[in-house]
């Protein structure tokens, strides 16, 4: 990468999470004498967001970040279980929202037709199962305790319209934690496009987005982080008007020797045993946060199929015994 930064701006969020790593300098060894640089730290959806702004003036760059920041709040808190004012805490609670906001239906019908795209192997309605599961901490429920949680578990009880999201069962719960944070990331990227900054870097928890380029015309380039050696790279990657995200067993688990961890398949109620981690590269972050989730449930030969059959999407995975494999139009930089 040139030191010299073109006049256009752009902004970069970055956090070291989730199994991606952002590759390069850091911003300050890459500034011209002319660029300014903003910078600010927030906490948003229990994931540490750095939020670096290079303008061509302070203002402009506080005003990029306020403006960007405050966008991303108000869809955080649509999304926010945290709250129990929230429109999902809401439907959760009572089992139905009248009127919901288009942001949750938007959400909500990306996750049914990933749900029907991947076999049923993503399901947003698993929170019961989940629940269960972080109840029973420490040790593992019992099976009838998961053959009950899986009753409530199932894309077709969930009812979604722009004038109502609601369940077919009591009891069941949706969690958007396999989506909401990719559909944030692409909020965040499609404000700042819509504020004239086209070469952005948008990344919260290991979802990220990238729109244009670096300076220079020059790519933005990660990381994916080996499951079993924390801030060792396996594999390193460009993207240019495109997402990352991945998901692995090492990120929440429930047992130490990583077999039962917080991805669990949503037709058998138990966790996947096949990959420690599935990195996927597509159009949009929420479909690739959905779609790592999913191939972590699939497995090695099934998620690989999956992938070559959807235009624009790629892989690179890795076992639970360390061999790594890549969908056939993922290449490394």
């Amino acid at each position: 990468m040139e030191k010299k930064l073109s006049r256009r701006d752009f902004i970069k969020i970055t956090a070291v999470a989730g199994g991606l790593l952002v590759g390069g300098k850091l911003l300050a060894d890459l500034l011209d004498d002319q660029a300014v640089t903003v910078r600010e730290t927030r906490l948003l959806m229990g994931t540490i967001i750095n939020l670096a702004v290079v303008a061509e003036s302070q203002t402009a760059g506080e005003a990029a970040m306020a403006a960007t920041f405050a966008e991303l709040e108000r869809q955080i808190s649509i999304f926010n279980y945290r709250d129990p004012a929230s429109p999902l805490s809401i439907l959760n609670r009572t089992g139905r929202l009248e009127n919901p906001p288009a942001e949750l239906v938007e959400v909500l019908e990306q996750s049914l037709a990933i749900n029907a795209q991947t076999g049923g192997a993503f399901d947003v309605t698993i929170k019961p199962l989940l629940d269960l599961y972080q109840g029973a901490q420490p040790g593992l429920p019992a099976d009838v305790a998961i053959r009950q949680a899986l009753s409530l578990v199932g894309h077709s009880q969930l009812q979604v319209s722009r004038s109502l999201a609601a369940f077919a069962l009591p009891d069941m719960a949706v969690t958007l934690d396999g989506i909401a944070k990719g559909y944030i990331v692409d909020a965040g990227t499609a404000e700042l496009v819509r504020l004239g900054y086209p070469n952005v870097f948008v990344e919260a928890g290991g979802d990220l987005m990238a729109s244009g380029t670096k300076a220079e015309q020059t790519p933005w380039k990660v990381g994916v982080q080996a499951p079993r050696q924390s801030g060792s790279i396996l594999a390193s990657f460009n993207v240019s008007n495109q997402s990352a995200a991945t998901s692995g067993d090492y990120l929440n688990y429930f047992t130490p020797d990583l077999v039962n961890h917080h991805i669990i398949d949503p037709r058998t109620g138990h966790s996947p045993a096949e990959l420690a981690s599935a990195t996927i590269v597509s159009r949009q972050a929420a479909r690739s946060d959905a779609l790592a989730t999913a191939v972590m449930v699939l497995g090695a030969e099934s998620g690989l199929a999956l992938v070559e059959s959807l235009p624009g999407v790629e892989c690179y995975l890795v076992t639970k015994d360390n061999r790594t494999l890549a969908s056939a139009g993922f290449q490394t930089a």
